[in-house]
């Protein structure tokens, strides 16, 4: 149960002020009294009001005492102290944000400081740079989620989040190679070390992270399948292979006669690199290597993938967006979306589908062509 006291004072000038003295029960975690102090310039009456105040709205958890962290300090403890279940990959994305766009614009005003107009500047600020709505709407969902936990501890009175205005999200359409384009990219990769990557991007639909921490024990060439068990992220300290995030991202894919011929083929030229390589020469039995048998960062293999298409003069579409490609033949050629679901790894039906509408109409137009083949044939 929260007390307190007041003691009269007097200025230089023979003013009389009562300081309030309020006093909480203690801290269980630090075993410190919670104190709050304010100077009145009013009556002894006046001044007992307040105190009386002051004791309610401390007995209520209203009372704040004045903070000195910055923004910064405190999204760092935040992260540090009250995150410590989430995926280190997600801790990697919340600690980047932190340092690109948080940090230089507003992690130095004091979180007892911050306004919804620094808030406000700052997402302004980064829509103006031409950063994508959702990079945006991400970087103040870290922001939003730390000043949330902020007012939980009393740190602050309110959220200065609220209020704040976002850019409208933008439905991403992919861009995807058609086949003629997956022909072509497939010939001019052919002999160099983006062929592989490629290959299981277009005809398998594997996602980055799933092809770089493939390995040669996950492909069974007896039944032409690849079993998709890992996923290669960035981590804090250097790379990390971990489980897919959902149940659906472990499956086995069949592949064609012809891919398995050219894994084959990559998995003879392994061994021959792995017998002829001088000392040093790391039998890690990744599919997608370096030349020394290392397994090659993340964003190393985006790197390469742009720099290969530059150079070939090839239109530009993400890596990523070769899953897109075969996921988007898949669909044309009228394999049923459940299949589809199954070989990229999606947790519901609706996704792909949704993921997908742009292909749904040609296809319309070929069953009302099938269907007028069917029921209007004269006999």
């Amino acid at each position: 149960m929260a007390s307190g006291n007041i003691v009269e004072r007097k200025t230089k000038s023979g003013q009389r002020r009562y300081e309030i003295t309020v006093e909480g029960a203690r801290d269980p975690l630090t075993g410190r009294r919670n104190r709050v102090y304010k100077t009145v310039n009013c009556s002894e009456k006046e001044a007992r009001k307040i105190m009386h105040r002051m004791i309610n709205d401390m007995e209520q958890n209203k009372i704040v005492k004045k903070n000195h962290k910055s923004v910064a300090e405190w999204l760092d403890e935040w992260i540090n102290l009250y995150l410590p279940n989430v995926e280190e990959t997600t801790r990697v994305g919340y600690k980047t944000k932190l340092r690109c766009y948080i940090k230089p614009a507003i992690g130095d005003i004091q979180i007892c400081s911050l306004r919804a107009e620094h808030v406000q500047k700052m997402v302004n600020d980064m829509l103006a740079r031409g950063l994508a709505p959702k990079n945006i709407r991400d970087t103040f969902n870290n922001i939003n989620a730390a000043m949330k936990k902020a007012v939980v501890l009393r740190l602050i009175p309110y959220n200065p989040c609220e209020g704040v205005v976002l850019p409208k999200l933008k439905k991403y359409r992919a861009k995807v190679y058609d086949n003629q384009m997956i022909h072509t990219l497939l010939e001019t990769s052919e002999g160099t070390d983006m062929y592989l990557p490629i290959l299981l991007g277009v005809t398998v639909g594997l996602r980055r992270g799933e092809m770089l921490a493939l390995r040669w024990d996950d492909i069974d060439f007896k039944t032409n399948t690849i079993k998709v068990r890992w996923n290669m992220v960035n981590g804090e300290n250097g790379i990390i292979i971990k489980a897919p995030k959902s149940e659906a991202g472990i499956r086995d894919i069949k592949v064609g006669d012809e891919v398995m011929a050219e894994l084959r083929k990559a998995r003879a030229q392994y061994m021959t690199d792995m017998l002829s390589y001088s000392y040093g020469f790391q039998n890690l039995n990744f599919v997608i290597r370096q030349e020394d048998g290392s397994p090659l960062h993340p964003d190393s293999m985006t790197r390469k993938w742009s720099r290969f298409l530059k150079d070939n003069n090839l239109p530009h579409i993400r890596l990523h967006d070769l899953r897109h490609s075969n996921a988007t033949a898949l669909i044309q050629a009228g394999v049923n979306p459940r299949v589809v679901q199954q070989r990229l790894g999606h947790s519901d039906v609706n996704i792909t589908l949704n993921t997908y509408t742009h292909v749904l109409p040609e296809m319309d137009i070929d069953a009302a062509a099938k269907l007028d083949a069917i029921m209007l044939k004269k006999a």
